[in-house]
């Protein structure tokens, strides 16, 4: 019984505790229920508010999407204003883009257009140029061709004037030659041409002759600067002074004594006095055209005089001797080893050729220098011109030999016996020799050959210019002075001034011919 009392009382307990839990629990789902109102009417209130919240903000909301959607609006419509202006500018620029490309194609056609229009033109001047040297060529060779015809017409013309003055038909000489030498000068011929400056020479009459002298003349001095006073020596002991007056010589005679035999003279013009050397071994002094002393000088047939370095020179065969011309005395004397057989100057010092083949150079009276002449034979004449380089040297048997700047020697034949003097003036070189010619050599010609300006039946002994350099003035073996005009443009006036009158056309067609125009020569000018 007690069992079932304490199980009842179990129960009891259980069904307490259970209720209790139960109360408990319903309590708590109470309390939890409550919270759960509380919180969803705060929930609720939270709602209210937010839904009026939500209210405005659905109405603000709503206005800015009105705003939204009108800036939407505005923003679309400008764009699609954006894409229209874009439109129009990809559309302005493909224009321009197309005509740019249509430009550059246009630039390009007209580069090559260009191009094409350079090379055309390229190719005219190229043919243009190869017509104007065609035409240039033409013409030249046809002046040529005329020059070449009228250089030897000119030629054939002074042969005939030549003839004709020898013929004694002197007027139609005068025509013949003045007419060769216009038309030599017209076409640039060489007036020194030997058969133009023959008939020049010729018809000129540039030429005067005086026989003054017994023996033959040595030397010729001129005195002064004006070329009309002269001094002249011969072998026959005299010593005459010369006045020119026109075609006149008139002579004084300083010296005439046949025991002398005159050389060589000398001219010293600081002193006015002329000293003349004799064979015989005598120096006369002569100032103010009279002799103050005759000096023996105890030198064996001495024959040169040279004025070096302040000094007077006396060479002899054999010998060479200083002179002292204060107390008019030999003081120093050398014997030289050989005959010498020409004395002249080189580099403004003597140098002495002997017969041997020596040459030699007197630096000073002490200082020789010897060397062995370049050529084979023995000169008996020489020259040289410190201007234009070169050096002429004459041998005895007539043969000469030309040094250019360069130093090429030349060998020149046209004397037919002993050189017995040479002379350079520029490319001019003269020689005279025993054969009685005086002879003309042009080097600046492409073939040097002799031209004469001068011959005659006797011996040239000597010759020299005047200072002037218009007149050559010759010496011979007869004692004969001869004066030969040189200077081309008074020979060619002096001619010009001798025509009376043209050739006639008559004359004009036997002598020239037909196929040359006639022309008056009358008063044409030939300016040098």
């Amino acid at each position: 019984m007690t069992k079932i009392k304490d199980k009842k009382a179990i129960a009891t307990l259980a069904a307490g505790i259970a209720l209790a839990a139960a109360s408990l629990g319903c309590y708590a789902l109470y309390q939890n229920e409550a919270q759960e109102n509380d919180e969803l009417k705060q929930q609720l209130e939270r709602l209210a508010k937010n839904e009026k919240q939500s209210v405005v903000m659905q109405r603000v909301n709503a206005q800015m999407e009105e705003i939204a959607n009108a800036e939407r609006r505005i923003s679309d419509e400008q764009r699609e204003a954006a894409l229209e202006q874009s439109r129009l500018a990809e559309q302005e620029r493909q224009n321009a883009e197309d005509q740019r490309r249509q430009a550059e194609q246009e630039r390009q056609n007209a580069l090559v257009a260009e191009k094409k229009a350079v090379e055309a033109s390229q190719v005219a001047q190229h043919q243009r140029q190869i017509a104007e040297q065609q035409r240039t060529e033409a013409e030249y060779s046809k002046r040529r061709t005329d020059t070449l015809s009228y250089l030897t017409m000119a030629r054939s013309l002074s042969n005939t004037a030549i003839t004709q003055y020898m013929a004694g038909n002197r007027d139609i000489a005068d025509m013949l030659a003045y007419t060769a030498i216009l038309y030599t000068y017209r076409y640039h011929g060489d007036i020194n041409s030997d058969m133009t400056y023959q008939a020049l020479a010729m018809t000129s009459q540039n030429k005067n002759v005086w026989n003054k002298h017994k023996g033959s003349v040595t030397d010729i001095e001129f005195i002064g600067n004006k070329g009309n006073d002269l001094v002249t020596c011969s072998t026959y002991g005299e010593v005459l002074r010369h006045q020119r007056d026109g075609s006149n010589l008139r002579t004084e005679t300083l010296v005439r004594n046949a025991k002398y035999d005159f050389r060589d003279l000398y001219y010293d013009k600081s002193h006015n006095t002329i000293y003349v050397l004799s064979r015989t071994s005598h120096l006369l002094v002569i100032r103010n055209n009279t002799v103050e002393k005759d000096i023996e000088l105890n030198l064996h047939k001495p024959i040169k005089i040279e004025y070096t370095g302040g000094q007077l020179y006396l060479f002899s065969d054999h010998t060479m001797a200083l002179f002292d011309m204060n107390s008019n005395q030999i003081t120093h004397q050398k014997a030289l080893p050989n005959k010498l057989t020409c004395i002249s100057r080189l580099n403004n010092a003597p140098i002495l050729f002997d017969n041997k083949g020596n040459q030699y150079l007197v630096r000073s009276f002490d200082n020789i220098e010897t060397s062995r002449v370049p050529f084979n034979g023995i000169v008996t004449a020489f020259a040289e011109s410190k201007h234009e380089r070169i050096k002429v040297y004459g041998m005895s048997d007539g043969t000469l030999y030309y040094v250019n700047a360069k130093g090429k020697a030349t060998q020149l034949t046209g004397h037919r016996s002993q050189i017995s003097k040479i002379k350079i003036n520029g490319y001019r070189i003269y020689t005279s020799s025993y054969d009685g010619t005086l002879n003309l050599w042009l080097t600046n010609m492409s073939k040097i050959e002799p031209m004469t300006l001068c011959s005659g039946n006797s011996w040239i002994m000597t010759f020299t210019y005047d200072p002037q350099k218009a007149n050559i003035w010759t010496g011979d073996q007869r004692g004969n002075l001869t004066e030969a005009l040189i200077n081309l443009s008074t020979m060619i006036n002096r001619l010009k001034n001798r025509l009376k009158r043209n050739l006639t056309r008559d004359e004009w067609k036997y002598f020239i011919g037909s196929n040359v125009p006639y022309e008056e020569i009358l008063g044409k000018e030939v300016r040098l």
